[in-house]
């Protein structure tokens, strides 16, 4: 029974690393994985996201993020789960020791072991694992929000999101072609 809730609580921390990063749009790992409980406002869903990759930068190092309704029920899952047992919203201190040196941020083997999830799930990978994610996020968000908000938002600017973030979609071809979107299988 120990080791089935290992291995729950490990899947969950995998939830909230992806979760966080595809629908919360945060830079990983070092957004991600900075992310503490205390940053978290629940009342005004909203969340305080470090910025350990632009915080050298003046006016930046911490920008205010909505909690975005497809995002919240994995962060009050962990909460009950790890909330009182950790400081930080991903409970995996490896993660966290790998990342953070000295030296700043670096790899943590994240994109290696997500690799080696999705291989395991049967799921091709794809380039760019991350900031894929990131993107198709900030893509989603400006379909919906003015630019200038959700860079505020994501912690770019519209400059860096159309150089970076942006992407043209299947959806849009559709769109554009006046017909409903047909499902690609892979």
């Amino acid at each position: 029974m120990q080791a089935k809730n290992l291995t729950n609580k490990a899947k969950l921390v995998w939830q909230v690393i992806l979760w966080l990063s595809r629908y919360g749009g945060l830079r990983t790992p070092s957004e991600t994985l900075s992310l503490r409980w205390e940053d978290i406002d629940w009342e005004m869903n909203r969340m305080s996201i470090p910025e350990p990759k632009v915080e050298h930068h003046e006016g930046r190092g911490i920008r205010s993020c909505p909690i975005f309704p497809e995002l919240r029920p994995i962060l009050d899952e962990a909460f009950e789960i790890f909330g009182d047992k950790s400081e930080y919203v991903v409970a995996a201190p490896q993660y966290r020791a790998a990342a953070n040196t000295v030296m700043g941020w670096k790899n943590s083997n994240l994109r290696t072991e997500m690799t080696r999830l999705l291989r395991r799930a049967g799921v091709s990978g794809w380039p760019r694992l991350f900031h894929s994610m990131r993107a198709s996020r900030q893509t989603e968000l400006q379909r919906e929000f003015p630019p200038h908000v959700v860079c505020s938002w994501l912690g770019n600017s519209p400059r860096i999101a159309q150089q970076s973030y942006l992407l043209v979609t299947e959806d849009d071809f559709a769109k554009a072609a006046g017909v409903a979107k047909v499902m690609v299988e892979g």
